[in-house]
């Protein structure tokens, strides 16, 4: 006769670890072609649905990432409906010299598809530099997006570049290079606050009038650290002025207990332009307070 199942697909790398493929759009369609419904996969790489039972073709779609395609499965009413499904995911590649990070990623049209033959100018914010004995100088360089909107550069680690892209010809991007031997570029082009670490680490438990200071180290979606507190990329305060002040220097928060109670140390973005989906917010907010 037939019923409803619940089905759980598992979509891993096919690397030896298998770890899971986050944000794999998981479409299910009947053997004909006929759409059903689809799903976004989790932190584990899993996508759940309740189907009927009979046969799908399962499709998978997710920038960098490759899966055979369809997926045939076929839906029991007498064993378990788990599936692992093998994906090739892209890897940035790595820089050869160790004093070079090389800087690759992908653009896209405001339709999704992929950004093609868009031209990117870089040119070093630095003076002429000696690099194990070889001079550097600030002249441009220029590359180019291929036929799947992929662009890929060595750059100096460590060093800034100002960046003239195609299309926003009226701004210049500042792009900060981490000490590692690959990066995301549009991460480069686009760096938000990603993360911020704190020195002592929370949660903090404090008395009424004591004062706590903090060092906190900011780091953006480039995997660069700002500078002490990047109170011009970070709004700092306090969940509750009531229970707790969040003030600041140059390098350190300093939070003042004012009644007792539990309130959350918080900080947001200060520039909104650049909007990241999926975003999981600034990781290591909020920071909880209890004052006794």
């Amino acid at each position: 006769m037939g019923s409803y199942q619940s089905v759980d697909v598992f979509v891993l790398d096919n690397t030896p670890a298998h770890e899971p493929v986050v944000g794999m759009l998981v479409r299910v369609f009947s053997t004909s072609g006929g759409f059903f419904t689809q799903e976004v996969t989790d932190a584990d790489g899993h996508a759940g649905f309740t189907l009927w039972s009979q046969e799908y073709d399962l499709r998978f779609y997710k920038q960098g990432a490759q899966v055979s395609q369809p997926q045939r499965v076929s839906i029991s009413e007498t064993v378990a409906n788990e599936f692992n499904v093998s994906a090739t995911v892209f890897v940035h590649p790595l820089a050869n010299d160790p004093r070079l990070c090389r800087a690759s990623g992908f653009f896209r049209d405001i339709s999704g598809a992929p950004q093609k033959n868009v031209d990117m100018s870089f040119m070093g914010e630095f003076n002429p530099i000696l690099l194990e004995g070889a001079a550097v100088l600030s002249e441009r360089r220029t590359i180019r997006t291929d036929g799947d909107g992929y662009a890929c550069i060595d750059l100096i680690r460590c060093a800034k570049y100002l960046v003239t892209l195609q299309g926003l010809e009226d701004q210049q991007r500042k792009a900060s290079v981490p000490d590692l031997p690959s990066a995301n570029l549009p991460d480069l082009l686009f760096t938000i606050v990603e993360e911020i670490i704190f020195d002592p680490s929370g949660p903090y438990t404090m008395a009424v009038g004591e004062i706590l200071d903090i060092t906190p180290t900011v780091v953006g979606s480039n995997q660069v650290p700002l500078e002490g507190t990047a109170t011009g990329d970070v709004r700092w305060y306090s969940s509750d002025e009531t229970i707790i002040s969040v003030s600041f220097d140059a390098t350190q928060l300093h939070v003042l207990a004012l009644a007792a109670g539990t309130a959350q140390i918080l900080a947001e973005r200060n520039d909104k332009s650049i909007i990241s989906i999926p975003d999981s917010g600034i990781q290591g907010i909020p920071q909880s307070v209890t004052v006794t």
